[in-house]
């Protein structure tokens, strides 16, 4: 009876929306059950990792993959226990030096006939070569003056006596790479030149080694000055006269006063002693840095 009874027209609208939502709803379960499906056979493996590439994106990968991924670049990444192998450094080194034998280093060049062409190369030879020519040429690169028996004065000049008077006057400075310092020259005898006399230092270093290089450093302090270096030998003969010696002036820092440095190679083995004055005695105080070696540069 209820249900021949007429119904107002809300009620019908009701009615109306309840079907709807009846047939709906088969729907949405079928979607919500899609969705889970595939959510569970994108994880269905032993879990994921979050990883970040150069580009700074976010990545979530399955273990699984990266197990597979793992195992593509070498039976030694993961072994059967399925965990990662640590090496050794001396086995990453053979490793690494067995790749090298297996995929030697190329350059590609165009040869005069224009034929396009490879060739292997050792680079620890080239860079071997490289550090040997750098060590022949240490001798001459950065070291302006140059005591070697081409460049004697004439043998006249050294057979005078005039710088034996001055023997008594010379400091000695025979152990290398331990430094001395020379304060005012006017405490030593004045030097007599042909412009007359110059306060000057008056050191040894002993005779050198035939074939063995020698490298002397004298780093001046007080003023910037022209000054002049004579290379004597044992007897206090005049071997070298390098007027207006070359020299890099190094500013002052927080940490050091200004001064002057000049470098001398010593090629010959018999200059033992040195006599070393300025042009001109500034007002300011002078000190003189000794320092020398053998075979390799003392500083």
């Amino acid at each position: 009876m209820c249900c021949n009874q007429p119904v107002s027209g809300s009620r019908c609208r009701y009615q109306a929306d309840d079907r709807s939502r009846w047939y709906q709803f088969p729907y949405q379960v079928l979607i919500a059950a899609v969705l889970l499906s595939l959510t569970s056979s994108a994880f269905a493996g032993d879990g994921y990792y979050t990883w970040v590439d150069a580009q700074g994106r976010i990545h979530n990968t399955p273990v699984e993959q990266k197990a597979t991924e793992d195992a593509d670049v070498g039976d030694e990444a993961v072994p059967d226990g399925g965990e990662a192998e640590y090496l050794t450094e001396d086995e990453l080194q053979r490793k690494l030096e067995k790749y090298d034998e297996d995929n030697p280093s190329f350059f590609i060049y165009v040869d005069p006939q224009g034929n396009v062409r490879s060739q292997t190369y050792d680079g620890d030879a080239e860079q071997a070569a490289v550090e040997s020519a750098v060590s022949d040429e240490q001798a001459i690169i950065g070291w302006d003056t140059i005591l070697a028996p081409p460049f004697r004065v004439a043998e006249a000049v050294t057979a005078a006596s005039f710088c034996e008077s001055f023997k008594g006057e010379f400091e000695s400075a025979i152990k290398p790479l331990i430094s001395i310092q020379l304060f005012d020259p006017v405490r030593y005898r004045s030097f007599l030149t042909g412009e007359g006399k110059r306060p000057a230092w008056y050191f040894n270093v002993g005779a050198g080694q035939s074939g063995k290089q020698r490298f002397l450093v004298l780093r001046l302090r007080g003023a910037e000055v022209k000054a002049t270096l004579i290379g004597l030998n044992a007897e206090y003969k005049p071997l070298y006269f390098e007027r207006d010696a070359f020299s890099v002036q190094h500013p002052e820092t927080w940490h050091g006063v200004a001064y002057q440095e000049f470098k001398i190679l010593i090629e010959d083995s018999e200059v033992s002693s040195f006599i070393f004055y300025p042009h001109l005695k500034p007002a300011e105080d002078l000190s003189l840095e000794i320092r020398w070696n053998n075979d390799a540069p003392p500083f």
